[in-house]
């Protein structure tokens, strides 16, 4: 994976997938990330999986209006003016979110790293922003 630092969209899996939101009319890529780690929560999920899956976390967040402060223009661009998103999808981006700190290969990949109090300060900091 080319990442280039800590942060959600520092690296080229959220960078790809939010390329394929933009090109999307509806919020099938944000239901297909969540649901991909949501299946392999009894396991540990694949960290290509948990990057993405907490790209699209940041997005419900953003369409909430409550973006990160590095929230790419293309994001901001695909949730203005759409109706807020589902509690249901509120719910599960806050469980993705919790599983990839809890139990991920994404996080056993940045423990390894020297920038792993980043990397979890980030995710952590998307947990109040996903508050209903």
């Amino acid at each position: 994976m080319g990442t280039w630092g800590p942060g959600i969209f520092e690296n080229d899996y959220a960078l790809d997938w939010i390329a394929e939101l933009a090109d999307s009319a509806d919020d099938t890529p944000l239901i297909d990330a969540l649901n991909t780690v949501i299946d392999q929560i009894d396991e540990s999920p694949v960290a290509q999986d948990c990057a993405v899956a907490i790209t699209a976390a940041e997005v419900v967040a953003a369409w909430m209006g409550e973006p990160s402060e590095d929230c790419p223009e293309e994001v901001e661009t695909w949730v203005e003016g759409r109706p807020a998103p589902s509690a249901t999808m509120i719910s599960q981006a806050r469980y993705v979110t919790e599983a990839v700190l809890e139990n991920s290969e994404l996080k056993d990949l940045w423990k390894n790293s020297d920038e792993f109090d980043k990397w979890q300060e980030g995710v952590e900091d998307l947990l109040p922003r996903l508050a209903c």
